[in-house]
């Protein structure tokens, strides 16, 4: 991807490139705002789930970690994300969380919140379970290791006359060839497709710096952009010409935090089961090594 915009050292690289503005973090809760567009569309220039990933994470996160001590140190170890209404091709949407329940003795809390539709309509409902870590600081990796950062210009999509012409495993298996566009979220977080059959897709996605939370490993947001983005190629697979479907739910088990600046991570997805109405589809995504990073179920409408 090409480069066409810079912001100085000294933000917050992750939510510069994902279109993020905190409103509010504080013992109330938290509120962030994301402008989804283009920039954010999957394979067939939709938001889904994928889309809003950092923003959500940010919210549930961010709820749990300004109910904490100050200066603890704070991951998410699972995250729900329920739709609950189609979010916006374009538009603001807004993200805010509070704390449902808090452990401090264990270090643990459970946050929950909405997204909500630029017409302030309920989008989508959160839920995370947080823990409280004791990892060091990586402040230099979360804020950039450069003095500029460079936000990536978004890929385009393939026009949709195009694809309603396609089968769905022959969409997902043409855009392993290169011969159909990835969509701009595939582009943005790296996921590229190496090989499809009915039910199933393996792929990989490249960690990149602006990726990172303060800890320095990849945002649970991003991960659940992957899991979702990876989950709906495997829908699609399932789709005659000119089908549809949508993300329903998407449930993220965090098992362990990848490094940005470490290998890529290797994404299998395949059905447990599939209807007329619904799939219900399980994403792995492992280390090099086979080791567990994330496990993700997700159960997809089929239309």
């Amino acid at each position: 991807m090409t480069s066409v915009s810079v912001a100085p050292r000294g933000i917050d690289p992750l939510n510069i490139v994902m279109g993020v503005r905190t409103l509010a973090m504080n013992a109330a809760g938290a509120r962030f705002e994301q402008s989804v567009g283009p920039r954010f569309h999957d394979h067939r220039g939709l938001t889904t789930l994928g889309s809003v990933g950092v923003v959500a994470d940010d919210a549930v996160a961010g709820a749990f970690y300004a109910g904490v001590p100050t200066g603890s140190r704070t991951v998410v170890s699972q995250l729900v994300v329920t739709a609950a209404a189609p979010l916006p091709r374009t538009g603001l949407v807004t993200a805010s969380a509070s704390m449902t329940h808090l452990d401090l003795a264990a270090g643990t809390g459970v946050t929950s919140g909405e997204v909500h539709d630029p017409d302030g309509g309920i989008a989508a409902l959160l839920r995370a379970r947080s823990f409280v870590v004791t990892r060091a600081s990586q402040a230099e990796l979360h804020y950039g290791p450069a003095a500029d950062l460079a936000v990536p210009e978004p890929e385009t999509t393939t026009p949709h006359d195009e694809l309603a012409a396609l089968p769905g495993l022959a969409i997902v298996e043409a855009i392993a060839a290169g011969t159909v566009r990835r969509g701009p979220l595939a582009g943005l977080v790296d996921l590229s497709v190496d090989a499809a059959a009915r039910g199933a897709v393996t792929a990989l996605m490249t960690p990149q710096t602006w990726m990172s939370n303060e800890i320095g490993t990849v945002q649970g947001g991003v991960l659940l952009s992957v899991a979702d983005l990876a989950a709906g190629l495997v829908a699609q697979t399932l789709t005659e010409p000119g089908g549809s479907f949508h993300t329903l739910d998407a449930h993220l088990d965090l098992v362990r935090s990848p490094a940005v600046d470490g290998p890529p991570i290797v994404v299998e997805a395949e059905v447990v089961r599939a209807g007329r109405r619904l799939a219900l589809i399980e994403t792995r995504l492992s280390s090099a090594d086979g080791g567990l990073l994330v496990s993700a179920r997700a159960s997809v409408q089929l239309g």
